[in-house]
């Protein structure tokens, strides 16, 4: 099987595929009979010599992501138009995720993304995102070896089966490389000193393919970020987030609190019959704030708060080997193994008197567990409450105190490895070519965590406790085994029996084998017809035991969520290209799928191009797309988790009783009210949600019609109208609707409600309607309180039981632009340019399959209509100049169709950092640029210099905002990135 020279596709850089190496094909090769290789093409089972198909594909080679100044693939899908924003896993730290990044497709979540490595699938990363959504954890692709990556942004279920439905990302790495490459880089800061990201490589290969018909090469891949704490950042957010949160700094009690490290001796506190609340520091405070009549010992809490970015710590290696056994048969395998560690450090643990969580576990089903922390009784050793004060609460007494034992004890560490080892053939018998391959995948992720309360542990360290019988308040023992006011050894002890590292292990698994031949079936008068036919075998597993401790309740807000499912499945599939006319051509493909519990899914698609001159492309698509439920959703377990829901009756409530304690003539209750405000409106509670065995697929019709327009050998122009509308959608109903519904059936109090419940009244809300009572018994505040004084009427939300259904559509559409050009610039070198433009028309939604859509979300807070790329590369000598801009466009503030929070009107009403004016703006364009300057004073030496955000550019005040900006931007200002690369032989 003689080989020569590959055709490159002159469409590539308008969005079709072509091998990143392939060179043009030199037209006396073909007269002189000599075969023109076939290439793959991500979205076709056919190789083919043309690689342009009727499905748009966009490419993005090493040099380019170099050129963007991307470590990971998560920051390459970031300057992708057509990829929107996902979990990332310097962000992922307590979300039950934690150290994963995703992709996401038109917005259509990471199950309607299908990640792909050199064609084939990889395992699940062991923790579903929110407990439901199993998805490739795209930080465990080797990034080192990477030659290009090919995005279908096309639905392609009809050749790669289930969630192909918003597209195919397929990272492809490099054939062969033969040789020792090594590679570094390291990117700051100046405006964010903490921030950091390091990168150092190795690849390694021997063997010439052609000539010893063997190549084996390897890469090794080591990264490092580091942790950025909100110390880092504390003053560094965009403005407007210290006018809407003038407390921010101030609670941190930087300087008027007790120093990290330090003994703080804690707060006393005491509530009378009449459930006042009065507050003294312990004997011996060095750091006593005073508020009216009541004193407390404050801590500087800055330094133990959650990081920013949680350092991270990950080294991939991967293998590849080939051998070309005959010139009509060759052997390949390959394995990859990535280990990732995240971190960081949390608050110090703290005992508080009267605080309370609710949580659902497995072992203890729809009873909803419970645990307040203990009181000091009258006669405990550290009840050193003053005379007045014992009289107040029959001589018991609360106690706030940090723990500071252990300080780096609470935290969060996660550790993921995961693999993939696979084996195959390929070659060609007569006209037909065959490939095969069996390959195992897995991951094995193990969350270890440091936050929540032992019972067992708690009461080992405080404990025995007693009841008193009227109050019916539990007290810890009167001189427990933790000896508050003292730092030692036995009380660290005792801490991490009261606040255990408990570990959840999730293990996902992946055995795969597929095999297809390819050939040409009949010859038409406008060419021949080729088609492929295979058939694939796979074993998904996915099992998370749950930790014991959880299960059985005692861990507080952790309920023990457990899973174990495996299944088989199995696929036929089919292709074929068929010339319908000398320039009309027709691609047809079918995929049948059969998995447990639904009926076998039949996913089809077809395709036309159309050349209409030499210079012009017509193409378009149609095909069904389909989503199996996962093993999460379907299998066996159940989710018990903390989630956060708005209660609006505790909100309202809430809000106003803060707000009329802001109108006090008393300064310490006026700032009693900005404390309370908007405090209570996003609760956490307890919630379960077990697994549903009789869900069905979703299903999808996508379609996709473009041009290509290529008026000179060295610039194209591709321009694709894309439609996907996703029925039968597999959703955990929202807690937030789901308490909504509870509330308009059985009332704001959830008497009666088996899916709902609500605490009692706590002794902090009646202590909160006593300070406003006290409030209006001034006479000063008589005319404030003219309208009466607001009370609570039913304590705070505590658990919700939810489920998984099939309910709901979503339809997206809009266009993607792509352009890109090559100049040559003589004696000055050559230019290119090139823009890739996403502009969405609609995204809308219908989450009850009723009659008609919502409104459209596009063009709303967090879904710009236009968002686009544009580089240009200069190449004169040795040197190359790249910039690469990002730009998106303007948006209105609102969150959904019909929200009027931020109507002018509302904005001028509210007050604060958004004016009136800024609410009839909207959200203003965001543009970065980054600059990138890459030289070679020697051969095999690259030596580079990378700019990010070259002007320097802020995000602007998001009050929907983590931190008061849009995640899809950064504040760490201007970044620059050193990097190097040796090739020695």
């Amino acid at each position: 099987m003689r080989k020569t020279t590959k055709l490159v596709a002159v469409l590539a850089a308008a969005g079709l595929a072509s091998w990143a190496q392939a060179q043009t094909a030199n037209p006396s090769n073909k007269e002189a009979g000599e075969k023109l290789d076939r290439v793959e093409v991500t979205g076709s089972s056919i190789k083919r010599i043309n690689a342009e198909t009727a499905s748009p594909v966009q490419v993005v080679d090493a040099k380019q992501i170099e050129n963007m100044g991307a470590k990971t693939l998560q920051q390459v899908l970031e300057n992708l138009p057509a990829n929107m924003p996902a979990l990332q896993d310097f962000r992922s730290m307590f979300t039950g995720t934690d150290g994963a990044s995703q992709a996401n497709l038109r917005g259509l979540g990471a199950q309607g993304t299908l990640m792909l490595l050199n064609g084939r699938r990889l395992s699940f990363y062991g923790a579903p995102d929110g407990f439901q959504t199993q998805f490739v954890n795209i930080d465990t692709i080797p990034a080192a070896a990477i030659e290009r990556m090919e995005i279908l942004t096309d639905g392609a279920s009809a050749v790669y089966g289930s969630d192909a439905v918003a597209g195919v990302i397929n990272v492809i790495t490099k054939k062969e490389f033969t040789g020792l490459q090594l590679s570094a880089n390291t990117e700051s800061s100046q405006r964010i000193k903490a921030y950091g990201q390091h990168s150092a490589s190795a690849m390694f290969g021997f063997g010439d393919l052609a000539r010893d018909k063997f190549n084996v090469y390897g890469s090794v891949n080591l990264y490092k970020r580091d942790t950025v704490s909100p110390q880092d950042t504390l003053d560094k957010r965009p403005a407007g987030y210290y006018i809407d949160n003038p407390n921010y700094i101030k609670n941190f009690r930087i300087s008027d609190g007790s120093t990290p490290g330090v003994l703080n001796p804690g707060t006393l506190f005491v509530f009378d019959s009449k459930n006042t609340r009065s507050s003294m520091a312990v004997p011996g405070c060095t750091s006593i704030v005073t508020t009216g009549s009541n004193t407390s010992c404050a801590i500087n809490n800055l330094p133990y708060q959650l990081a920013v970015v949680g350092a991270s710590d990950r080294a991939t290696l991967f293998l590849n080997g080939t051998y070309a056994a005959s010139p009509d048969m060759e052997f390949f395998g390959q394995a990859n193994y990535t280990h990732i560690q995240l971190h960081s450090i949390n608050r110090p643990a703290f005992f508080n008197s009267g605080s309370s969580s609710n949580w659902f576990s497995r072992d203890t089903g729809t009873t909803l567990n419970t645990f307040t922390q203990p009181f000091l009784g009258p006669n405990n050793v550290y009840n050193k409450l003053t005379p007045e004060l014992k009289a107040k609460m029959g001589g018991a007494a609360g106690l706030t105190y940090y723990l500071l034992d252990d300080r780096n004890h609470i935290g969060q560490k996660n550790e993921d490895n995961s693999y993939r080892v696979l084996g195959g053939v390929r070659g060609s018998f007569g006209k037909w070519d065959y490939e095969s391959a069996f390959s195992l995948a897995g991951s094995h992720s193990t969350l270890f965590q440091t936050i929540n309360t032992s019972k067992k542990g708690f009461e080992k360290a405080f404990g025995p406790y007693t009841v008193d019988p009227v109050t019916k308040r539990t007290y810890i023992a009167d001189n427990p085994a933790y000896k508050f006011g003292e730092i030692s050894a036995s009380n660290a002890a005792l801490l991490r029996e009261a606040f255990p590292t408990f570990d959840i292990h999730s293990w996902t698994r992946l055995a795969t084998w597929d095999g297809k031949v390819e050939g040409e079936v009949a010859q038409l008068s406008a060419g021949a017809v080729r088609a492929a036919f295979g058939a694939q075998l796979m074993r998904e597993e996915f099992y998370t035991p749950g930790n014991p401790a959880a299960a059985a309740g005692d861990i507080t807000q952790q309920g023990g969520s457990w899973f174990k499912g495996e299944r088989n499945v199995a696929a036929l599939f089919s292709e074929a290209i068929v010339p319908l006319s000398k320039n009309l051509e027709m691609d047809a493909a079918v995929r049948l799928d059969k998995y447990p519990n639904f009926a076998a899914n039949l996913a089809p698609k077809v395709g036309l191009k159309y050349r209409a001159m030499p210079e012009l492309l017509l193409r378009g698509t149609y095909s069904e797309g389909f989503r199996a439920p996962n093993l999460a959703e379907s299998g066996n377990g159940g989710v018990f988790a903390q989630t956060a829901v708005r209660d609006g009756l505790r909100c309202l409530e809430t809000d106003a009783i803060a707000n009329l304690l802001k109108k006090s003539a008393v300064a310490s209750e006026r700032e009693r009210g900005t404390q309370l405000f908007n405090s209570n409106c996003n609760t956490v509670v307890g919630g379960m949600t077990p697994p549903n065995k009789d869900l069905q697929p979703e299903k999808a019709k996508i379609s996709t019609l473009g041009i290509v327009l290529q008026p000179h050998k060295d610039f194209n122009v591709s321009a694709d109208y894309f439609f996907v509308s996703r029925r039968n959608e597999i959703v955990r109903e929202d807690f937030g609707r789901l308490f909504k519904e509870a509330v308009e059936k059985y009332g704001p109090g959830l008497e009666g409600a088996p899916n709902a419940q609500r605490v009692p009244l706590s002794d902090s809300d009646k202590a909160v309607m006593v300070e406003v009572a006290t409030m209006c018994a001034n006479p000063a505040n008589a005319a404030a309180c003219a309208a009466g004084v607001p009370k609570y009427s039913a304590g705070n939300l505590a658990g919700l039981v939810n489920k998984y259904l099939n309910r709901g559509r979503t339809l997206v559409d809009g266009f993607d632009f792509d352009a890109q050009g090559r100049f040559s610039l003589g004696d000055f070198g050559r230019l290119g340019l090139g823009i890739k433009t996403t502009i969405m028309n609609r995204t809308i939604y219908n989450y009850d399959d009723g009659e008609g859509w919502s409104g459209n979300y596009i063009g709303l807070h967090s879904n710009p209509k236009v968002t686009a790329t544009l580089n240009a590369d200069w190449k004169y000598r040795d040197f190359t100049t790249s910039v690469f801009v990002n730009y998106t466009g303007t948006r209105k503030w609102a969150d959904y169709p019909g929200d009027e929070t931020y109507t002018p009107e509302a904005c001028a009403t509210k007050g604060g950092a958004l004016t009136a004016d800024d609410c009839r703006r909207g959200i203003p364009s965001y543009t970065t640029v980054n600059l990138s300057l890459n030289w070679t004073p020697i051969k095999h030496l690259n030596l580079g210099l990378n700019v990010k955000n070259l002007f320097n550019r802020q995000p602007y005040y998001d009050p929907n905002g983590w931190e008061g900006y849009d995640h899809r931007y950064n504040i760490y200002g201007r970044m620059l990135s050193l990097s190097a690369s040796y090739k020695f032989w």
